[in-house]
């Protein structure tokens, strides 16, 4: 079971995220009992992660828009805690925790944007490609994740 912080550490866990995207629910997100769908954590995941990169900016060693869309995730973890509901103020907490040659790996929260209470987390793989093969991140790309998270990030 995927687990990213020890019990009664939930505060400080969220606290090392320095990236927040607000969503809201729509109807067509939502299942027959009311919740989120589970289909759909997986695309707020990804809009965090756009928006992360896109709150970085692009290296002036990267291709164009390399950050935003260069990278595909491989290998996806996430656990539901809480159920979110329909137009529900939602916070999608995002950070790198490490960074191979071409690979990151990045954790997720879902808050409640009022309480701060944990509905969903993530643990995602993804891979910089450019299209049929894996790309390494450039020395450029590595320097700003490390100035965005403020720590050292390698594997």
């Amino acid at each position: 079971m995927l687990e990213l912080f020890d019990s009664g550490s939930e505060a400080a866990w969220l606290r090392s995220f320095r990236f927040a995207q607000e969503v809201r629910p729509r109807f067509c997100e939502i299942d027959g009992l009311g919740h989120v769908s589970n289909v759909i954590y997986p695309v707020y995941w990804e809009l965090g992660r756009l928006r992360y990169f896109g709150a970085i900016g692009e290296a002036d060693d990267a291709p164009r828009r390399a950050f935003a869309f260069n990278h595909m995730a491989v290998e996806i973890a996430f656990r539901m805690l809480r159920p979110s509901f329909y137009e529900e103020e939602l916070l999608v907490h995002t950070r790198t925790v490490a960074v191979g040659r071409s690979s990151a790996t990045m954790e997720h929260a879902l808050t409640a944007t009022e309480s701060d209470e944990i509905r969903a987390i993530a643990r995602i793989a993804i891979v910089a490609s450019d299209g049929e093969r894996a790309i390494p991140w450039t020395p450029g790309q590595r320097t700003r994740l490390e100035a965005f998270e403020g720590r050292t990030l390698s594997r």
